[in-house]
């Protein structure tokens, strides 16, 4: 897909009026990769035009302005967020143009080609990049990046809603929260679990230079695949009656069998024999690193729901291959479901605790220092319950919107499906070397 830049611009933190300030990180901030997060989102024709595009991204970061600032520290050294400095920070906005209209590349599917849609990710200066691709027919393809340190995905969902509005000229019903009265940590602080394996590296096994993020896989495949209404139905329809899964749970417990068995992870399987061989993957255990939504899950105090920044720890259901193998999809459900129920209040207040014990120390996320390679494990983001799909700036209306490309294998990412005819089905990517995802490609709905 080609497309030709023909304008750059900055939106200055000056131009929406930034008050001088440091905002520091909270621990749930430092647990989010270091890294720009590209999603691609296309709308059909008729739409708004840039200028009123970009009037009213700017009217929004009034509201939003964290994305437009620059990360630093503190007068305490502390990871923060500066704003109000009218030199650095500042939104990037790019505008481009295709001769091709946009149904000649629809429907949209991952691919190392929708890279040149958005700005580059790589050594990325400001903190929110937008590039608007107008295609000739006069449909778009906005191109966004973040970095994953200043929100999570509640918040941005929320944030491209409300550019939505401001585009639209519709008043505000709720303005976004940036207060941390609701992090407080107990007197003493006590943390009950083992944050320091399962978020973030232990400081005895940092090295005294850290490594830069792994390359990306030469074979690397990003699938994409519809679970419609009737087929969710179907895996539900396997449960016992008095066994309760979310479409999540059950969906998860299905790709977590499908997805090892492309991998030829069973025993006995000639890929599991070579995969060993290279000293790739574990014997006998993989697990699932599921993110969890803080939001609903502290009560005292409650959250606010239009919190603006991240909230998200993680739940780690395990099993052993072999296990997993004769397990049914009920099974493997259960495990998810078990799992993340643990991942509770309390489990988050521990987590408060800990970054108050050792909020003066560096703090490394596990996730940092994984290769590109997760398997036999899998990395898990459900995008089910934010708001992406609710974008609307007028004329045509979303018609899609997927992660671009996920450099790292074992992701997997679930999204509400904009399929006209099966309103509540979904749709799934998954990252996998190539030859596992030919396996996939031809299981991947198979029942059982």
């Amino acid at each position: 897909m080609e497309v030709l830049v023909h304008n750059f611009t900055v939106i200055s933190q000056k131009q929406i009026h930034a008050k001088v300030t440091k905002i520091a990180l909270t621990v749930f901030d430092r647990l989010a990769s270091d890294m720009h997060i590209g999603v691609v989102y296309s709308f059909n024709p008729p739409m708004a035009t840039n200028a009123a595009l970009i009037d009213g991204l700017t009217r929004t970061l009034v509201h939003f302005p964290t994305l437009a600032g620059h990360l630093g520290e503190d007068e305490d050294g502390r990871p923060s967020v500066i704003l109000g400095d009218h030199t650095e920070g500042g939104v990037l906005v790019v505008e481009a143009m295709a001769a091709s209209n946009l149904e000649d590349h629809l429907p949209l599917t991952p691919s190392r080609n929708l890279k040149n849609l958005y700005p580059p990710l790589e050594d990325a200066v400001h903190l929110l990049q937008v590039q608007i691709n107008r295609f000739a027919c006069g449909g778009l393809i906005l191109g966004i990046t973040a970095h994953h340190r200043i929100a999570d995905g509640q918040s941005m969902s929320y944030f491209f809603t409300t550019w939505g509005k401001s585009v639209r000229g519709l008043q505000l019903d709720q303005l976004p929260v940036y207060d941390h009265d609701w992090l407080l940590h107990r007197e003493p602080p006590i943390c009950k679990f083992r944050h320091w394996i399962d978020e973030f590296v232990p400081l005895a096994e940092l090295p005294t230079v850290l490594p830069k993020a792994p390359p990306e896989p030469r074979n690397l495949d990003n699938v994409l695949v519809h679970y419609s209404v009737k087929f969710i139905s179907e895996l539900k329809g396997h449960a016992p009656v008095n066994a309760k899964f979310s479409r999540f749970e059950v969906l998860m417990g299905h790709l977590w069998k499908k997805i090892t068995v492309a991998r030829g992870l069973y025993p006995g399987h000639l890929w599991k024999k070579i995969t060993v061989a290279r000293g790739l993957y574990p014997e006998d255990v993989t697990q699932v690193r599921i993110a969890i939504n803080g939001r609903p899950r502290l009560s005292s105090p409650i959250v606010p729901t239009k919190y603006f920044g991240n909230l998200v720890l993680n739940a780690f259901p395990r099993a052993k291959v072999r296990c997993l193998e004769e397990f049914t999809v009920n099974d493997s459900a259960q495990l998810v479901k078990d799992s993340v129920r643990q991942i509770g209040e309390a489990y988050f207040q521990s987590f408060i605790d800990f970054g108050a014990i050792n909020q003066g120390k560096e703090l490394v996320p596990v996730s940092d220092r994984e290769g590109g390679v997760l398997s036999p494990n899998l990395e898990v983001h459900s995008w089910l319950g934010f708001d992406f799909h609710k974008m609307d700036f007028g004329g045509g209306g979303l018609c899609a919107f997927l992660p671009s490309w996920v450099p790292v294998e074992g992701v997997v990412i679930l999204m509400p499906s904009l399929h006209e005819d099966d309103k509540g089905g979904i749709d799934v990517v998954v990252t996998l070397l190539e030859e596992h995802a030919k396996v996939f490609r031809l299981i991947s709905h198979s029942l059982g």
